[in-house]
């Protein structure tokens, strides 16, 4: 059993107890799989949206290209998935279609596992489907598909992390060829690097290319309000009989992440499993220290829900 991107909410003291009493195996996929609408997920996601359907109720915008930027863990992943999970698979007059495609670079990454990726992706039976070279599958299998959008998360990958020119070159051809389609259109995912690449890059710019920035949440006045919200709202999606009252640790919360819901996410999570094992009622301060007491940077001081207070 899998709970994918799980937006259920337990608001109220019957739903918790609901919630306490589930077999535990589906509790801790509710915490792994925890997802929580907030200030920055709303602007990236609004980011693909523009660039794939600009007009509401309208028609697909193909042949584009845009970028997602922000650092690692500020949520973008999430966001794909969840533009994708939005978007799923259909049925369609030549078989399977998927309007949204997304696919993770790695380094070193070879136009032959950019195909790969794509056929993965897209591994749903397609009775058209007839070409074995996966140096095709990218744009062929895109078209067959019926895709408009192409997401590439951490799209940085594509064009640096000590990629040969060549190599560099080969990335970009792909991307290029599925633009030239004018059928399907692309969404790099990645850091500030891209914004660097594509604006030296003609055929891209030339596109009109547009970005989005996204930054963790800072810790002025506003944007800890929206992180303590964001807390609160963690709080109210986990599977436990009584709140944790996250919010209260924001502080060291934001301290150790920096504002990255990525890292956020990883306490909880770990927090939450060890909740689970001692069979409490919700997550206790100890368990956000014994979490964080395993994650935190070698040489980082913080006394992050004052770990270094207790033997762990």
């Amino acid at each position: 059993m899998e709970i994918l991107q799980s937006d259920i909410v337990f608001l109220t003291d019957e739903d918790r107890t609901r919630a306490s009493q589930l077999p535990v195996g589906e509790r801790q996929l509710l915490i792994k799989n925890l997802f929580v609408p907030y200030h920055t997920y709303n602007l990236g996601y609004d980011a693909i949206r523009t660039l794939h359907m600009p007009v509401a109720g309208g028609l697909p915008n193909l042949g584009v290209v845009g970028g997602l930027i922000g650092p690692s863990r500020c949520g973008k992943s999430m966001i794909c998935e969840a533009y994708v999970a939005n978007h799923p698979q259909r049925d369609g007059e030549t078989g399977v279609e998927h309007p949204v495609v997304c696919i993770n670079a790695s380094i070193d990454m070879s136009r032959r596992q950019v195909g790969s990726r794509v056929h993965r992706f897209t591994s749903s039976p397609h009775r058209i489907l007839s070409r074995t070279d996966p140096i095709e599958w990218t744009v062929d299998r895109l078209l067959k598909c019926r895709t408009e959008l192409l997401i590439v998360d951490d799209a940085q990958y594509l064009f640096f992390e000590h990629r040969l020119a060549w190599s560099a070159t080969e990335m970009f051809g792909v991307v290029k060829d599925v633009l030239d389609t004018k059928k399907v259109s692309v969404m790099l995912v990645g850091d500030s690097r891209i914004n660097k690449f594509v604006f030296d890059i003609d055929a891209f710019k030339n596109r009109g290319y547009r970005h989005s920035d996204l930054e963790p949440l800072s810790n002025t006045p506003e944007d800890l309000e929206k992180f303590g919200a964001l807390l609160t709202s963690i709080d109210r999606r986990l599977p436990f009989a009584k709140p944790s009252q996250l919010a209260r640790y924001r502080d060291d919360f934001h301290r150790y992440s920096e504002g990255r819901i990525g890292l956020v996410m990883n306490v909880v999570q770990e927090a939450g499993y060890r909740a689970l094992n001692d069979r409490t009622a919700c997550i206790l301060v100890e368990h956000l220290r014994a979490a964080v007491h395993r994650m935190v940077r070698p040489g980082d001081d913080a006394n992050y829900f004052g770990y270094k207070s207790r033997a762990m």
